[in-house]
């Protein structure tokens, strides 16, 4: 009988506690889609509009419904929300917000961006293919506007499943033309401009902005490559020359996460073409010069005179210097409508990724470098990341309760980069770091 109590109380604990497990899960792990940190950043693009820059970040949001540690085998259930985000690129600070909710009833896929304007494709019908202000995240074209246009896609537009939609819509980035497909699977440009539709053969063509933003080499231009070399410390080797004066502690070689719009790409990648071209014309010029100051009649001038076969022979030269012209042009071409993503600073530096110790929580450091004629290398900044580790399971100091019983199940693995208005966004462990690329100074940071 003595035991009697505390077999009664255990009776009446143990529901309390099951039920307030279950409350946890139900109630405490549920985000708030507007005001919660992301678990992931699936798009991240910086969006030039009226002479003002922002930073557009599509962000995942996990809602955990079931949530167990068996062991140290960690088991979560649930389902996945999103939102867009637009953030000011000077300040850090959010501008707007767009709740799109449930990843299949919702799916909103960016297309690509052109005359300051964000396309996107909805399985929304209501939405459907349509185009947003970058600032306000406001719909500015909407899909009726180019219907209007295009009667020929009214009611005719595809309309695939969430995971299929970059199947059947898509962006041709040296256009500058989003890409749309009917319900035959005619494929179409939409001008910008004027939102005429323009019927076109091949295949849809996809705006990457998902690249793995570390590597260990980097394209220079046609003839020239970057590599990182040696191990833990490494150095660069270009030409098969290697620069040791300057190393770094396991170096990777910071690309843009964003396909580079082959606008915008700097004269050091297409230098070498225009140079050969130049070259290439100059000798063309002084050849027609010697066919326009001698005539091929002897009789009228014999100290001017040429014959017909030295005449040919310049003749042929001109023909094979034009051709060699094409070709180097063509050249020209492709590296321009080639996939870049190398980051060019405008004097062209390029960015190092590395870490400041050998410990299990080093730090990350940012390097700006400068690659000189001769081959020299430069090293102009250094900055250190205070909040983001090289090993980003360290940023995750929590109990395995907090763990399991925390909301949504966040990806610190996810890693951005991109660069614009004199800015390096560096994105990792969830966390925005904006970087002056002049001088290296961290202007802003915060939690996506």
């Amino acid at each position: 009988m003595k035991n009697f109590p505390r077999v009664c109380l255990l009776f009446f604990i143990t529901p309390l506690i099951l039920f307030a497990f279950n409350f946890m899960a139900c109630n405490i792990m549920k985000k708030n889609l507007k005001t919660d940190t992301a678990d992931d950043i699936k798009e991240f693009i910086i969006s030039e509009s009226k002479g003002e820059y922002f930073l557009i970040s599509k962000e995942e949001i996990f809602q955990a419904t079931s949530k167990s540690d068996n062991n140290g085998i960690r088991q979560i259930t649930g389902y996945t929300e999103y939102r867009i985000s637009s953030y000011d690129v000077n300040s850090g600070n959010l501008i707007s917000r767009v709740l799109l909710g449930d990843r299949k009833e919702n799916a909103c896929e960016l297309l690509g961006e052109s005359n300051g304007l964000l396309w996107y494709k909805s399985v929304d019908p209501e939405l459907g293919f349509h185009a947003r202000d970058p600032k306000t995240l406001d719909v500015m074209i909407p899909q009726r506007r180019i219907t209007n246009i295009n009667p020929f896609l009214e009611g005719n537009l595809s309309q695939p499943e969430w995971n299929k939609i970059k199947t059947y819509y898509g962006f041709d980035i040296y256009k500058q033309m989003p890409m749309i497909s009917d319900n035959s699977g005619f494929l179409y440009f939409i001008d910008p401009e004027t939102l005429k539709a323009e019927k076109t053969g091949g295949s849809v063509k996809n705006y990457d902005f998902d690249k793995n933003c570390l590597s260990t080499s980097l394209s220079l231009n046609d003839n020239s490559n970057l590599y990182m070399k040696g191990s833990p410390r490494n150095h660069i080797e270009i030409g098969n020359k290697e620069l040791e004066d300057v190393s770094f502690l396991k170096g990777e070689f910071i690309q843009s996460s964003v396909q580079i719009d082959p606008k915008t790409i700097i004269n050091e990648l297409l230098e070498p073409f225009n140079k050969e071209i130049n070259n290439l014309e100059k000798q063309i010029d002084s050849l027609k010069n010697i066919l326009s100051e001698f005539s091929v009649d002897s009789d009228k001038d014999k100290n001017k005179s040429i014959t017909q076969s030295r005449k040919i022979f310049i003749e042929r030269n001109i023909e094979r210097l034009e051709k060699k012209i094409k070709y180097s042009e063509d050249s020209k071409q492709k590296e321009t409508e080639s996939e870049n993503f190398t980051l060019f600073t405008p004097d062209g530096c390029v960015f190092v990724y590395s870490q400041t110790d050998v410990t299990d929580q080093s730090k990350v450091l940012i390097s700006k470098i400068k690659i000189d004629p001769d081959t020299s290398i430069v090293l102009v900044w250094q900055t250190k990341l205070e909040n983001i580790y090289s090993d980003p399971a360290k940023g995750l100091d929590r109990s395995a309760f907090e763990a399991v019983f925390s909301k949504g199940d966040p990806d610190l693995n996810t890693k951005r980069a991109v660069m614009g208005n004199g800015k390096l966004i560096f994105m990792s462990m969830l966390r925005a770091v904006c970087i002056d690329i002049e001088n290296g100074k961290v202007l802003w940071e915060k939690e996506m």
